[in-house]
């Protein structure tokens, strides 16, 4: 084979891939369990975050947790929806305790918050609530930062929200957060092999 039809074969079967990994991208990115009785309900937050709040207040109101986290707000609500003092809080005013590479992508940063606010509390189990399309990376990141606690974690999609398992499932406007999830866990898989 000459070095032309090499490169044709090596981008066809490269555009290939590329075709079956978008068509089953809605199907992967879909990740649900069922919920569990924990000790709190961890609340990641988005441009539009209503239909994720609802969610974790149904969960709350349900009994599902005695604790609300927000980590991305460093907020912490009782059952009572009541706030509690923001836990884990540093020097000087900053809502981190710690700072981390630049690189880290923003819900890796949230669970590590999230971590750090349980771990404060005393607190071994959680509920994490999001959109349906942004769970399986938070899975991901859970199961490298939690280590073998993640075993204790859930993760529960708003069910406000419309689900994805075909692209049939996902409206027009969802495509491009479908695309940008899958380049995300892209980049955590790929740095977070190196920490």
């Amino acid at each position: 084979m000459n070095v032309k039809s090499r490169a044709i074969a090596i981008t066809f079967a490269l555009a290939l891939l590329a075709g079956t990994a978008v068509y089953y991208a809605p199907r992967f990115l879909a990740y649900a369990d069922k919920p569990v009785k924990s000790d709190a309900i961890i609340l990641f937050l988005g441009k539009d975050s209503s239909a994720r709040r609802k969610e974790a207040h149904r969960l709350l109101n349900e009994g599902y947790a005695s604790f609300l986290i927000i980590p991305a707000a460093h907020q912490v609500f009782n059952s009572s929806n009541i706030p509690l003092q923001p836990v884990g809080t540093a020097k000087h005013g900053s809502r981190r305790a710690r700072e981390y590479p630049r690189y880290y992508e923003a819900t890796h940063v949230e669970v590590l918050d999230a971590q750090q606010m349980m771990n404060s509390m005393g607190l071994t189990s959680a509920i994490m609530v999001s959109t349906p399309y942004h769970m399986k990376r938070i899975k991901m990141i859970c199961d490298k930062t939690f280590g073998e606690q993640a075993r204790y974690i859930s993760y529960v999609p708003s069910s406000y929200e419309s689900g994805m398992t075909d692209w049939g499932n996902v409206a027009s406007a969802d495509v491009k957060m479908v695309m940008l999830e899958c380049v995300k866990i892209g980049w955590f898989r790929l740095y977070s092999s190196f920490i």
